[in-house]
């Protein structure tokens, strides 16, 4: 039987250097009173042996640096990341959102977004949590990760109405959100903390282009997401309705709003990979028959021109290779002429696009991988645990071989494991040790 643990919610109103701090259910008369409000639907943590068995357990707690000590399981993870002083967030379809603490497994605290939910971005040392009743105006709560206390709230009095959406985090004070209504989109800009609506302008965007990310101050969207499978869809075109437009990378400034550049290499569609200050990475691709043509690409994010590109392998039509951005290393899977797709990983510079390490490919899941130091923490292939990369090296080293990692998620104190285990999915968590 598996073990839930509780924590009650408190109600106080309390005064923190002479700022009013007040829970997420504060009364309907204060700004985005209603807007979220208390849960007891996320559950907590349980201890790692109520879930594992023996023999996972024993993978499990054989740890070695960067992994300290097991802590805890935490059941069935809804998109869990850790964010900040070993607090897990989990947010679910339904827009709950909360936190659990990785080392007691402690639910710290848990609220429903009313209305329909635009996500929850990590902005600084807290959550910025966007939603829109039906009815009421577009609200963004400035949230704590330890304890869900709401610090401040904004209501976007002149964001239209909308039934989808999507939220990114700008330069630690920003929160961009992008929402859809119909044929419509607008772009809204929202600083939090100092409680204030920018503005919002309507942005002329494909219906497919959906997901978002921040290249310091600039915003780029695409229709691919960062996994495989959106990539692979628009590339294949099964369905014959992929225009032109939709292959596309657009980008905006976070002043005014404003449109800077869209980008396409040739016909292929480009999926943006991945972000630093100053440059977005972009995975090219085009069907040709049996085969895709692949280039990895890139590019300034305030001009949009190419800095460097270089062509990737071609694929067999039915596999996507994968590409991600971990600190200043861009790294790719690609297939060998004899060996097939998925055989080689290589890790290249951010700046120059020049090849810095080429290895077996061990790996699995790129776009849920982490970064831990100066190592990549990528899961392996299924029941192989989990690969760690020197970033800069190459060399590559096994951890947890005999479970199957699902995806992995860090901050300064904690590491989790999405690890698929007998009894079901679990998120297990570890003290983080760090090596000088």
């Amino acid at each position: 039987m598996k073990r839930w643990v509780y924590t009650a919610a408190g109600v106080a109103v309390v005064l923190v250097a002479g700022l009013l701090v007040w829970r997420p259910w504060a009364s309907a008369g204060e700004p985005c009173g209603g807007a979220i409000s208390p849960t007891t639907e996320l559950p907590a943590g349980t201890a790692l042996d109520e879930v594992a068995s023996p023999e996972e357990l024993a993978v499990l707690s054989a740890t070695a640096v960067p992994f300290g000590e097991p802590r805890v399981a935490v059941p069935e993870p809804l998109a869990a990341r850790l964010t900040l002083g070993g607090v897990v967030v989990q947010q679910s379809p339904g827009g709950v959102v909360g936190g659990v603490d990785a080392r007691t497994g402690e639910r710290r605290w848990a609220v429903r977004q009313q209305g329909t939910g635009y996500g929850a971005v990590r902005v600084g040392g807290r959550l910025a949590l966007a939603q829109q009743e039906a009815g009421e105006p577009l609200t963004v709560a400035d949230v704590g990760v330890d304890n869900g206390e709401v610090r401040a709230c904004v209501v976007v009095e002149d964001a239209p109405p909308a039934g989808s959406g999507t939220a990114v985090a700008v330069a630690e004070h920003t929160v961009a959100l992008l929402r859809r209504a119909e044929d419509a989109s607008w772009l809204s800009l929202v600083d939090p903390a100092d409680r204030r609506a920018e503005r919002t302008v309507e942005a002329d965007l494909p219906a497919s282009v959906v997901h978002g990310q921040a290249a310091g101050d600039v915003l780029v969207f695409d229709a691919a997401g960062t996994g495989p499978t959106g990539a692979w869809e628009l590339v294949t075109d099964q369905r014959d309705t992929v225009t032109p437009a939709d292959r596309r990378v657009y980008a905006f400034d976070t002043t005014h709003g404003e449109p800077l550049w869209d980008y396409a290499h040739d016909n292929h569609v480009s999926q943006v990979v991945g972000t630093f200050p100053e440059v977005v990475v972009v995975r090219a691709t085009r069907l040709d028959g049996a085969v895709l043509r692949n280039h990895l690409i890139a590019l300034d994010a305030h001009s949009g021109e190419q800095r460097w590109a270089t062509a990737l392998p071609d694929s067999p039509a039915k596999y996507y290779e994968q590409a991600t951005l971990l600190a200043d290393v861009v790294i790719t899977s690609e297939s060998h002429p004899t060996r097939g797709a998925f055989a080689v990983l290589v890790g290249r510079d951010l700046y120059s696009g020049q090849e810095l390490w080429r290895i077996e490919n061990r790996v699995t899941a790129l776009d849920r991988a982490a970064l831990i130091g100066g190592f990549a923490a990528v899961p392996g292939r299924p029941g192989h645990g989990l690969e760690l990369i020197d970033l800069r090296g190459g060399g590559s080293t096994t951890a947890f071989d005999g479970v199957t990692v699902l995806g992995v998620t860090a901050d300064g104190t904690s590491i989790g494991l999405d690890v698929a285990l007998d009894s079901g999915r679990v998120l297990a968590t570890y003290d983080r040790v760090h090596v000088s």
